[in-house]
C-alpha cells in the first residue's frame, strides 16, 4: 500500500511522484463503528509514543481508541520502498545503548541491524568539502581527526569531557552547573572556542552541527548538543555510533507494525486513521475528543510544534506552548549511478540546502544510496525542492542522480519540524511543564523525553510512562468505585 506521504523525483524524466509504498499504511483505515463512542482510554497519535502507550494499555485489558491524522503508523518515522530498496524518511537510527528502543527490538525479534559504514575503503574513499566557498578533498581519516578535535573542544566544558556537567545523561538537570550551559546557543559556544581552532576545523564542526541542529546555530540550544554528547558516551565517535549508524534491517515501518499488530491481537484496540484531532474537552468525569468520542483518560502525543492546532478545554497552561522545536532540518535520499560513491562523504559550510552527506550502501540496481542532511528553510515547492537540493549536492561532487526521495517535515501539517532541538533557556524552564498532565489529559511525545529526546527511544520512553500512569489511575478509580 502507498501512503499519502513522501516525494520521489525521477531525475532523468523530471516526473514527481507523491505518496510512496509503505508497510505502515493501515487498511482498512478504521474499524470504529458509529455505535462505539465510549472507551477507557483515547490515544491521540500513532507515532511510536502512541503505539507504545496503546499497546501497553491494550495488553493490560483496557479498551483503547487510537486516533491518527495520517493514513499510516509511525508519525515522524516511516519506511518507503522505491524500486525494491528501503528508504527511512524520518527517524532511523537505533543502538543497543538506547534502552527503551532496544528492549522493544529484542521483544519483537527485530534486533537484526544494517549499517552504512560497512563500505569503508571501497570506491571513491574520500571526503569532499565546500568550506567558505572553497572546494577541497581530504582522506576520511584526516576529516575525522579535524572534526573530532573540534567537537571534543566544543563539549569539554568542564575539563572532564562534560562528565561533571551531565554525569547522568538520562537526568540532564542533575548538576547545578548544567544551568549556565543551558542558556547558551550553539553559536555562542562556538565563539568561546573559535580562537583555538583552525578555519577548516571550525567549518567542519559547523557542518556536523548543522546536520544535528537543522542549520540554525544562532537559535539552537547548546545544551541539547551537550546532551547528545553525554548520551553518546562523551565522544564524537559515540555520538555518531549511537545516533547515526545502525538501522533496523527490516525498516522502521515493519518495526512499528509489531506494536500495532500486538495491540490489535488483544481485541482491545479500536482505531481511526485519516482522522484529524481538532478538540479535546476535559469535563472532569470524562474527556471528549472531537465532540464525538469519550474516555476516562486521553493520552495526547501531538508533537510540540502543532500542539496549538488542537483546541483544549480548559485551555493549556502557557508553559506548554511557550517553547518550540526549532529544528527545520532536511533529510534527502539520492540514488546515484554506479557503486563508486558508496564510501564517499562530503560536508559544506555555510549551508544553502545541504550540509552533509555520505554513502549508505547499494540499491538493487547496483547504484549508490546517498543520505544527505541540510535545511528546509529555503524550500518552496516539491517540484523545485528535489532539483535544488541535488544541485547543491553536485557542488560537493559530480554525480549522476537517478532518484531523489524525501519528506519535507517543516511543511508537514502534523509535524512542522524534524527531530526535536530546543532553543537556549528552554529545558530548565519548560521541560517539566511539558511533561505534566492537565486533569484527565496526559501528554507524551519524544519532544519532551528526558533521555533520547527527539529519538525513537525517547518516544517509547514517554509512551510507556504515560501508559503506566493511566493504568494506575484507572485501576485505582475502579477500586474506589467498588468500595
Amino acid at each position: 500500500m502507498a501512503t499519502q506521504d513522501g516525494f520521489y523525483l525521477e531525475n532523468d524524466s523530471g516526473i514527481l511522484h507523491r505518496g510512496l509504498k509503505c508497510a505502515g499504511v493501515i487498511t482498512p483505515p478504521q474499524n470504529v463503528t458509529d455505535q462505539q463512542s465510549t472507551f477507557d482510554v483515547i490515544v491521540v497519535g500513532a507515532g511510536y509514543t502512541g503505539l507504545t502507550a496503546g499497546r501497553d494499555l491494550c495488553i493490560s485489558g483496557f479498551k483503547v481508541l487510537l486516533l491518527e491524522a495520517r493514513d499510516r503508523i509511525g508519525g515522524r518515522t516511516y519506511t518507503v520502498d522505491v524500486g525494491g530498496h528501503l528508504y527511512e524518511m524520518g527517524g532511523t537510527w537505533v543502538h543497543w545503548n538506547q534502552p527503551h528502543v532496544y528492549r522493544e527490538m529484542s521483544r519483537y525479534r527485530q534486533a537484526s541491524l544494517s549499517t552504512s559504514h560497512i563500505e569503508s575503503g571501497a570506491g571513491l574513499n574520500y571526503h569532499s568539502t565546500v568550506l567558505e566557498g572553497k572546494a577541497g578533498k581530504m582522506d576520511p581519516e584526516t576529516a575525522h581527526k579535524l572534526a573530532e578535535k573540534a567537537f571534543r573542544m566544543l563539549c569539554d566544558v568542564d575539563g572532564k569531557l562534560g562528565r561533571r556537567v551531565i554525569p547522568y545523561p538520562h537526568d540532564p538537570h542533575y548538576s547545578p552547573e548544567a544551568k549556565q550551559w543551558e542558556t547558551m546557543s550553539v553559536a555562542q559556544r562556538l565563539e568561546q572556542i573559535r580562537a583555538d581552532l583552525t578555519g577548516e576545523e571550525v567549518s567542519l564542526l559547523k557542518s556536523s552541527l548543522s546536520s544535528i541542529c537543522g542549520a540554525d546555530m544562532d537559535n539552537a540550544g547548546f545544551f541539547d548538543v551537550l546532551r547528545w554528547w553525554a548520551l553518546g558516551g562523551y565522544s564524537m565517535d559515540g555520538v555518531y555510533e549511537t545516533g547515526d549508524q545502525f538501522k533496523i534491517a527490516a525498516g522502521q515501518s515493519s518495526f512499528a507494525r509489531c506494536f500495532f499488530d500486538e495491540a490489535l491481537r488483544t481485541r482491545n484496540l479500536t482505531y481511526a486513521f485519516k482522522t484529524t484531532i481538532t478538540s479535546i474537552q476535559d469535563l472532569k468525569n470524562r474527556v471528549v475528543v472531537n465532540g464525538k468520542w469519550t474516555a476516562g483518560r486521553v493520552i495526547c502525543t501531538v508533537p510540540l510544534n502543532v500542539l496549538h492546532k488542537v483546541n483544549f478545554e480548559p485551555a493549556l497552561s502557557p508553559n506548554k506552548t511557550a517553547v518550540a522545536n526549532i529544528n527545520q532540518g532536511a533529510k534527502f535520499h539520492l540514488e546515484v549511478s554506479g557503486p563508486a560513491l558508496r564510501s564517499w562523504s562530503g560536508a559544506a559550510w555555510p549551508v544553502k540546502r545541504q550540509c552533509h552527506g555520505a554513502g549508505d550502501g547499494l540499491t538493487p540496481d547496483g547504484n549508490t544510496h546517498l543520505v544527505f542532511f541540510g535545511s528546509n528553510q529555503d524550500f518552496s515547492s516539491p517540484e523545485l525542492d528535489g532539483r535544488d537540493f541535488v544541485a547543491d549536492c553536485k557542488d560537493l561532487h559530480e554525480m549522476d542522480v537517478k532518484k531523489t526521495i524525501w519528506h519535507n517535515w517543516s511543511k508537514d501539517p502534523f509535524a512542522e519540524g524534524a527531530w526535536c532541538m530546543f532553543a537556549p533557556d528552554s529545558s530548565f524552564k519548560h521541560l517539566e511543564a511539558l511533561q505534566q498532565r492537565a486533569g484527565n489529559v496526559l501528554f507524551a511525545n519524544s519532544d519532551w523525553a528526558v533521555g533520547w529526546r527527539g529519538f525513537i527511544d525517547g518516544a517509547i520512553e514517554r509512551g510507556a510512562l504515560a501508559a503506566y500512569d493511566v493504568s494506575f489511575d484507572l485501576r485505582a478509580s475502579n477500586i474506589e468505585s467498588k468500595i
